[in-house]
């Protein structure tokens, strides 16, 4: 049977696995069998499977062979040895020359620029309504595996350490952000790569906010430092921009950045069609 979307998590997180189980105390759920899944639902009122599984969520590069949907998200935790309270959205990939976190060097898979949008404005929604304001709401940079997935893959987190995923609020927060945004993709945005930025993203996070730019990939400045090269440059943010849901209309660039780094960005618009906005 074919699904919208595979709602997938791993079992032994602690974050995953409780936004799991508050979906299925929000949405009637029909138990069923999938193949490799250690427990599965099928949940009708979004068309999509929820599942999980005993590999951590860095290793779920098995999904396209075990479950037949449109696009995948992610359900899971967010470490960060700096202890912030945070609702993270973000698409995996190694878009570096090494894979310190699953997956292969170089390799992304496809993003999911309206889902992880309508995702990061009802993450927004649900942290006041649940009363956790103390919690930010951010998209993250692209990074660590699964890679090599054929998809659209997005990942939503609750961060960032054990006291965070375990915290019921924050998991129901989380849970109804799911339902909600679901519930309105495709919305009508600008699809867009990010490139340079930290890691948390903050500046095409604010974009995000306040104008209709919905970010796919975004390769960090970290990233491009470890790139070096402006053709290896070229090559990762043309990865990014035509490995997409929906069509890539612009890059939104650091102007900050090194000038080889952003004439290897005008470069790759050029190349593609693409507007390039400097910020």
């Amino acid at each position: 049977m074919r699904y919208r979307a595979c709602l997938a998590y791993s079992t032994s997180d602690l974050a995953g696995s409780g936004i799991a189980r508050e979906l299925l105390g929000l949405l009637d759920a029909k138990p069923l069998r999938l193949e490799r899944a250690v427990e599965a639902y099928y949940l009708p009122q979004l068309d999509v499977v929820l599942a999980g599984y005993e590999e951590d969520v860095l290793y779920f590069e098995f999904l396209d062979e075990v479950v037949d949907a449109d696009f995948y998200l992610i359900l899971s935790r967010h470490k960060s040895e700096a202890g912030i309270k945070a609702l993270t959205v973000h698409h995996p990939g190694n878009p570096c020359r090494e894979a310190k976190a699953g997956g292969k060097p170089l390799e992304l898979p496809p993003s999911n620029p309206p889902l992880a949008k309508a995702l990061l404005l009802s993450l927004r929604r649900a942290r006041e309504e649940v009363g956790i304001e103390e919690f930010d709401v951010t998209y993250e940079v692209t990074h660590h595996g699964p890679t090599s997935l054929k998809k659209p893959v997005t990942f939503v987190e609750i961060g960032s350490s054990e006291r965070e995923w375990i915290r019921q609020d924050a998991r129901r927060a989380v849970a109804e952000a799911v339902v909600e945004a679901l519930e309105r993709t495709p919305v009508e945005c600008e699809p867009v790569v990010g490139v340079g930025g930290n890691h948390y993203a903050s500046r095409f996070t604010a974009r995000a906010f306040t104008t209709p730019e919905a970010y796919g990939h975004m390769i960090a400045k970290y990233a491009l430092k470890s790139l070096a090269e402006p053709a290896l440059i070229e090559e990762v943010l043309t990865t990014a921009a035509t490995r997409s849901s929906v069509p890539t209309v612009k890059l939104v660039v650091e102007k900050k950045l090194r000038r080889a780094w952003r004439e290897a960005a005008a470069r790759v618009a050029e190349e593609l069609g693409l507007h390039i906005e400097f910020v």
